[in-house]
């Protein structure tokens, strides 16, 4: 990154944050942003930054950017919008706000659409990749630096922003780019601790046992969610998971002997469910650890801080997921643990219903699908593409989407590998081309994109979306 007189990125947060500071105090500035990790960490930080300066935010969390939401913005009172996390690839929609004399305000890092806004920031206009330089609160926080100079806590929500856009995409998931400057940044300033370790839940604190069965991200099949399981899993490497007091073992309880075993067991175990060497070995990564927080919280690890915020907002519980971001420690921590409980039963729920219900799979030669109908919410369906893409029957060798009804439509969820982007795969640019040939709207990253289409389209959709695919990597094509 450039030095910071010198960056077009940072002059332009320096734009926009000026003009926000500019706007009267009495007046209320509407913040729009999305539910999921990053959207909510987002438009925290945003909060966070604007409360600071004086300013009268309000905060809104929403799905997506649809008609209906620019219907309800549009009879607002606010006549200042910040739309985060979204709005950079909606633009057609935006204009009937700009056309009742509303300010917006874009602050988003997913693929932008013309034309390119003063009052926008996003990193691809800037010569930055959003899908894995920088998310939308690592963009929110380089508006936020500017407008406050309270900093000492909205680094790490630009940081498990990130985390939970899956952007630990460096060597050993590690975060790279701007985001690996925000987490350096965070580490100067004491908020952050980074090292190998294994990505699994809690295991910094937690007994083996909870961190195997409680590990959704990577999902381990026939651990996760079962803790019989996980404690025969551990016992059959010759661990055992109890101490001499009868109390449980955690990780500080091994010997490196035994951390090694645990390590190889795993590895050997996931590839024994048909995952390949190098997606087995994925479990060991770079731990972002937030020292601030309660060794048995799970806030501490930052890509459970991101999964909880998550978990916040694909259950609905929008102003839980924003009072964590916000700092409540007390009552807010206490219902986040009963939400985490319930987070874990319903992925378990859906998963299930996956594995019991083949006719919701569907296999093309350049795409694969799970069709949640109106089973799976249509919050969670992202979620559970995530999690299934390298379990069987999926392949990581082509995308996967995933449908869920939504009350007026489809909402369509992809996702693809690192590999098939390097092929040249563009995911978001597909999926918004298909879902605009059936009515529909949608985009995103190259990695991860999005889409609402009209009911009953979903069977066409992804016909027509295998061919695009086909087209674009079929055959040797590099698109």
């Amino acid at each position: 990154m450039d030095q910071e007189g010198e960056s077009p990125l940072l002059k332009r947060a320096e734009s926009i944050a000026r003009d926000i500071l500019s706007i009267p105090k009495e007046e209320e500035i509407l913040i729009i942003s999305h539910l999921d990790a990053d959207g909510i960490a987002a438009g925290s930080i945003l909060l966070h930054a604007l409360l600071d300066s004086g300013a009268n935010p309000c905060l809104r969390i929403v799905k997506q950017l649809d008609t209906n939401t620019i219907e309800e913005v549009a009879i607002s009172s606010s006549n200042f919008v910040v739309f985060v996390d979204m709005g950079s690839g909606q633009k057609s929609l935006l204009k009937k706000l700009q056309d009742k004399g509303k300010k917006l305000y874009i602050i988003d890092h997913h693929q932008p659409e013309p034309p390119e806004l003063k009052s926008e920031i996003n990193p691809h206009m800037f010569g930055y990749n959003g899908s894995n330089d920088i998310s939308a609160s690592g963009t929110a926080y380089l508006v936020a630096k500017k407008i406050s100079r309270d900093n000492n806590y909205i680094p790490q929500l630009a940081i498990a922003g990130a985390l939970g856009d899956l952007q630990d995409r460096g060597e050993r998931a590690s975060l790279i780019g701007l985001n690996k400057l925000i987490a350096e940044e965070a580490e100067a300033k004491g908020l952050l601790k980074s090292k190998l370790g294994l990505k699994l839940y809690g295991f910094e604190s937690r007994p083996l046992v909870h961190c195997l069965a409680n590990t959704i991200e990577p999902y381990l099949p026939g651990l996760s969610g079962d803790e019989g399981a996980s404690l025969k899993f551990i016992k059959s490497l010759g661990i055992d998971p109890m101490k001499p007091d009868g109390t449980w073992r955690s990780q500080a309880d091994l010997s490196s002997s035994e951390l090694r075993t645990l390590l190889n067991g795993i590895i050997k175990y996931l590839i024994s469910q048909g995952l390949s060497s190098k997606e087995a070995e994925s479990v060991v990564g770079t731990l972002y650890i937030f020292p601030n927080e309660a060794p048995d919280s799970p806030l501490r690890d930052a890509r459970e801080f991101a999964s909880s915020i998550n978990a916040c907002g694909r259950l609905g519980k929008y102003g839980l997921g924003v009072s964590i971001c916000m700092g409540d420690r007390g009552k807010a921590l206490e219902e986040l643990k009963q939400t985490l409980q319930e987070y874990r039963k319903t992925i378990s729920r859906y998963l299930n219903w996956i594995q019991t219900n083949n006719e919701s799979i569907k296999i093309l030669p350049y795409v694969q699908a799970i069709n949640g109908g109106r089973v799976v919410d249509d919050r969670m369906i992202g979620t559970i593409i995530s999690i299934t893409y390298s379990t069987k029957p999926f392949s990581l060798e082509k995308p996967i989407v995933g449908f869920a009804m939504s009350s007026d439509c489809v909402k369509v969820s992809a996702r693809a590998s690192p590999s098939l982007v390097k092929k040249g795969l563009n995911l978001g640019s597909l999926i918004k081309e298909a879902a605009e040939k059936f009515g529909g709207a949608g985009g995103g990253h190259n990695i991860a994109a999005g889409a609402q289409i009209p009911i009953g389209t979903e069977e066409a959709f992804l016909q027509h979306l295998n061919e695009l695919i086909s087209k674009n990597i079929g055959e040797g094509h590099v698109g």
